[in-house]
C-alpha cells in the first residue's frame, strides 16, 4: 500500500521574514535578517519581529512535527528564492518549491525531495494559468446591465501539481487561498445602520460576489479536469478558503451561498460532487483561525476555514486513491508546540501563525 501525507499551512505573511525590502535589494543581498522593525505595505501594517531566525523556528519546527510530503503554503514570500532559502536554512533544504504567481502572499507547494520525479506542477493542456484564473465574470451586488459586468482576477492563483504516484495513478493536488472577506463593514454599527448608510454592506456584499467568482472558477476548473476521463478523475484541492463550513449572519439575512457550499457541486451531479476530506463529527468543532466578529461587536470566534476537499474518485472507494480514515485533522499540537501559549496572540513573534496546519492521509493500493 502506498501512501501520502498531504497538508496545508497559512502562514502569515512570510515576506515580513525578509525585511519588506524591494525584489532587486533582496537579490542583491539574500538574506533573512536577525530583526524585523515592523512597517506597512499599501494598508498592510505589519507587526515588528525582534527575532525573525526564532520567528523561523517556529513556523518550520511546525511543519516538520506535522510531516508533509507534500505542503501547501499560503502567505508564502513573493519571490521562489526566498522560499528556497527558507528551505534550506530551517528545513534542512528536505523540500523542492514550486510557486505559482508572484504575490505578496503567494502560494507554493513544498514537495519532498525524494518524491520530486512524481510530483510537478501542472495544467490542463492548452491552458495558461493567466487563462484559467483572470478575466472571472461577476456583477457588483445590485447591478444587472451589461456594462455593470466586471472580470475579476485572483490575486493568488491556485497551485496545480500532478502526483503520478504509481503506473496509472495520477492524483491532481490543487492549492488555493481564496480572497478574503474583509470590505468596508467593519463595525456592527455600520451593520445596524445600513438604512441610513447602505455603502458598506453593499462593498461587503460585492467582496462576496468576488469570492463566488474565483470559487465558481475553481469549481468550473475541476469540473473539466475530472470531464477528462479515469486518469484526472482524482482531485485534491486543499488550501485556505476563507470561509468556514456554517453560515455567517451576512450569508443567513442575503441568503448567499457558503463558499465552500459553492465548491463541492451539485447533488444532480454525482460523478463531480466533492466531498470535505474530515469526518463528520471532526468537522462540527474544527478550528484553525480565532479572530474579532466585527458583525458580533468584536467577539472572539473560532473557525475552520483551512479546508481538504476531495472528489468523488478519492472519497468513494472506487477510484485508485483514498483517504486513510480519520487522518484529516487540525494539526493542533504541531502548533501549540511550537507557539508561546501564555499569550499567542500577544505577537507575531508569540506563534507560527494565525492558523493552524490541516493534514490528511491520502492511500493507494500498489
Amino acid at each position: 500500500m502506498g501512501s501520502l501525507k498531504i497538508a496545508t499551512f497559512n502562514a502569515e505573511w512570510m515576506i515580513s521574514l525578509f525585511g519588506l525590502r524591494k525584489d532587486a535589494d533582496w537579490l542583491a543581498q539574500p538574506q533573512i535578517p536577525n530583526s524585523f522593525a515592523g512597517g506597512k505595505r499599501g494598508e498592510i501594517v505589519f507587526e515588528a519581529i525582534p527575532d525573525v531566525p526564532a520567528l523561523c523556528r517556529r513556523i518550520a519546527g511546525t511543519i516538520q512535527a506535522v510531516n508533509p510530503d507534500l505542503l501547501m503554503v499560503e502567505e508564502g514570500p513573493p519571490l521562489a528564492e526566498q522560499m528556497k532559502m527558507f528551505v534550506g536554512r530551517f528545513l534542512v533544504d528536505a523540500y523542492d518549491v514550486h510557486r505559482s504567481n508572484r504575490n505578496d502572499q503567494s502560494i507554493y507547494a513544498l514537495v519532498r525531495k525524494p518524491l520530486s520525479n512524481k510530483i510537478q506542477p501542472w495544467l490542463p493542456d492548452g491552458q495558461t494559468a493567466s487563462d484559467l484564473w483572470r478575466n472571472i465574470p461577476y456583477y457588483e451586488w445590485g447591478k444587472i446591465g451589461t456594462e455593470d459586468r466586471k472580470a475579476h482576477a485572483a490575486a493568488r492563483y491556485p497551485l496545480l501539481v500532478k502526483c503520478d504516484m504509481a503506473p496509472g495513478k495520477s492524483l491532481i493536488v490543487c492549492g488555493v487561498h481564496t480572497k478574503s472577506k474583509f470590505s468596508k463593514l467593519k463595525t456592527l454599527a455600520q451593520w445596524q445602520n445600513r438604512d441610513t448608510d447602505p455603502d458598506p454592506v453593499l462593498d461587503a456584499l460585492t467582496t462576496r460576489q468576488k469570492l463566488s467568482a474565483e470559487v465558481a472558477r475553481l469549481r468550473f476548473v475541476f469540473g473539466e479536469i475530472i470531464a477528462t476521463g479515469p486518469e484526472f478523475g482524482h482531485v485534491v484541492t486543499l488550501g485556505d478558503f476563507n470561509d468556514g463550513p456554517f453560515h455567517d449572519l451576512m450569508e443567513s439575512e442575503f441568503l448567499i451561498h457558503n463558499i465552500i457550499d459553492e465548491l463541492v457541486g451539485s447533488l444532480l451531479e454525482p460523478n463531480t460532487f466533492f466531498k470535505h476530506a474530515m469526518e463528520p463529527d471532526r468537522l462540527a468543532s474544527a478550528a484553525t483561525t480565532r479572530f474579532k466578529d466585527p458583525l458580533s461587536n468584536g467577539q472572539i470566534v473560532e473557525e475552520l476555514i483551512d479546508h481538504i476537499v476531495v472528489s468523488p474518485g478519492v472519497w468513494s472507494g472506487a477510484g485508485a486513491f483514498r483517504i486513510m480514515p480519520e487522518s484529516c485533522v487540525v494539526e493542533a499540537d504541531a502548533w501549540n508546540t511550537h507557539a508561546d501559549l501564555a499569550n499567542p496572540d500577544s505577537a507575531r513573534q508569540n506563534r507560527p501563525s494565525d492558523h493552524k496546519p490541516v493534514s490528511a492521509v491520502i492511500e493507494w493500493d500498489d
